[in-house]
């Protein structure tokens, strides 16, 4: 009886573990984000402490889960860290549409730039990745941005190009039209909720395979 009380609690502690852990990694890695934009926190401590420890912590848990077999809980790390990055994203979106300024820039220059990154898999096949960029380089009235990186191409040289930028210089500017903080933050909730349905599904599934493997003791007459 007493080891099927410890089972029993120690199910119900790894299936806490595994909701808790994805809205507390969200909520380390957007409380860093907003000391970011909001207060004194350096690029340093903001790689550090908002995007780096939430997903070391959640590759820990993922392991733990997966060296004793429960996959649904180590899985549920995925949507979790996709849920901890979009709520560090959320919050420069979020500083854009509450103080950032609306400028008209000229583009003075548009250079594109191509990187490959190649990667072997287990079975020793290579495959690459291709990632295009698109510096734009601005004219703008004073305090505004120098230059503007995107994943495509905003506009032609020449042409004006409305952008949202910072006043204060904590968050990285923006297309006019590419500032989203409540579609990333609901979008993180989205993820964060699917990481937790996993999760209950995996302590849930734990607890049950264990029940089953265990031995039943031979009943007296």
């Amino acid at each position: 009886m007493a080891g099927w009380h410890g089972g029993w609690a120690r199910g119900l502690w790894r299936t806490a573990v595994a909701l808790a852990a994805p809205p507390l990694t969200a909520a380390v890695a957007y409380g860093v984000a907003w000391k970011s934009a909001y207060g004194s926190l350096d690029n340093w401590g903001f790689f550090l402490g908002g995007l780096l420890l939430p997903l070391v912590l959640l590759g820990w848990h993922a392991a733990l889960a997966a060296r004793r077999g429960a996959s649904l809980i180590a899985l549920s790390a995925l949507p979790a860290g996709l849920g901890a990055i979009l709520a560090l994203v959320s919050v420069g979106h979020s500083a854009l549409e509450d103080r950032g300024v609306e400028i008209s820039c000229i583009v003075l220059r548009v250079t594109e730039h191509t990187e490959t990154d190649s990667s072997m898999d287990a079975e020793g096949h290579w495959t690459s990745t291709t990632r295009t960029s698109y510096d734009h380089r601005l004219d703008c009235p004073a305090g505004g941005p120098e230059h503007l990186d995107t994943p495509s191409r905003l506009a032609k040289e020449g042409e004006s190009l409305a952008v949202v930028h910072d006043p204060q210089d904590k968050v990285s500017p923006r297309a006019a039209g590419d500032v989203h903080g409540w579609g990333l933050r609901t979008a993180a909730a989205v993820a964060v909720g699917a990481a937790m349905l996993l999760g209950l599904a995996g302590g849930v599934r734990e607890a049950y395979e264990k029940r089953r493997r265990r031995p039943r003791r031979p009943t007296g007459r």
